[in-house]
């Protein structure tokens, strides 16, 4: 297989199937813990409908906000407890379908501070494995706690799973983060709203293709009270090509195969696409580096 490289990946690759389910839809923004019970129960059912229409599968990712929505005036005042019953439900449900699950409940931290944007990897027997809070919030719009790490998580079927969360994927720092630390799958949810569309798509292909890794990117679809969220759910080769494309503004399932083994095989032998080694080690064809070229860091980007 040849995904954006000059040279074949020759050997043997042993690499199970991950199977990824991504549903975008519109959560209500909600005003009432009623409403936020509601959005509970719209999560639960396209779980349901991910495992009648793709049994199997293996990860179901769904959109940023989908249990609070993004309420301008109140979302503060319906933060979300880690171990409260919202989150519970969905632990529940992924063990219940036997399914990973990525998940965004904003949370009210313990230690007092505002708000962490904070996306959850739940694994297929409803144990919280990851937690991510948004490095990057959304400025002026957010008013939520910085994160200040992107590790990687193990996921099913031999992934390594990064999590990045809506506005994070402007930045180019926090995909190499995620790549760096070793994911070979960079998830990223998101509550985009026009006039964002080109740019989702530019970032998701740059951050697929500019790292070497598959992109799972999980947009909400439709109208709330203050803007339009155009969909466009999409699943990425490590080259930045479309795997599959949900479209424009509507509730949408979409559904890839993909093969992280494969990104494993390309970082270990494909020099021209394994960015972890050629960005460390610019120049390593010329013989006056041995090989390896120069290991220094010369990136202002990078020391500051």
């Amino acid at each position: 297989m040849n995904i954006g490289n000059f040279y074949a990946l020759h050997g043997k690759i042993e690499t199970e199937a991950l199977s990824v389910v991504v549903s975008q839809f519109a959560p209500k923004s909600a005003a009432t813990w009623d409403e936020i019970e509601q959005n509970v129960d719209q999560i639960l059912a396209r779980m349901d409908q991910a495992s009648a229409g793709f049994p199997g599968f293996d990860l179901f990712v769904s959109p940023e906000c989908a249990f609070q929505g993004y309420h301008a005036g109140k979302w503060s005042q319906f933060l979300l407890d880690i171990d409260g019953p919202q989150v519970q439900r969905v632990k529940d449900k992924c063990k219940e379908l036997n399914v990973w699950g990525i998940f965004n409940p904003w949370l009210k931290p313990k230690d007092g501070r505002f708000c962490d944007n904070t996306a959850i990897l739940v694994n297929n027997h409803g144990e919280i494995v990851h937690q991510y809070v948004k490095m990057n919030p959304w400025i002026p719009g957010e008013p939520t706690q910085a994160g200040s790490a992107c590790p990687v998580a193990n996921g099913p079927k031999g992934a390594r799973i990064g999590i990045i969360i809506c506005a994070d994927g402007d930045y180019p720092e926090i995909w190499r983060e995620a790549a760096v630390n070793g994911a070979n799958v960079i998830v990223r949810v998101s509550h985009y709203m026009a006039p964002f569309d080109k740019a989702m798509q530019i970032t998701n292909k740059a951050g697929a293709y500019c790292n070497q890794v598959y992109v799972v990117s999980c947009n909400t679809a439709g109208i709330d009270e203050y803007y339009n969220y155009f969909g466009e759910s999409c699943i990425y080769n490590p080259d930045g090509t479309e795997i599959v494309k949900a479209p424009t503004g509507i509730p949408y399932v979409i559904k890839a195969d993909l093969y992280p083994g494969i990104i494993d095989h390309m970082q270990k032998h494909a020099v021209h696409a394994n960015p972890m080694f050629s960005y460390k080690n610019r120049g390593a064809s010329n013989p006056d580096d041995d090989g390896y070229g120069r290991p220094e860091m010369p990136y202002n980007a990078y020391k500051y």
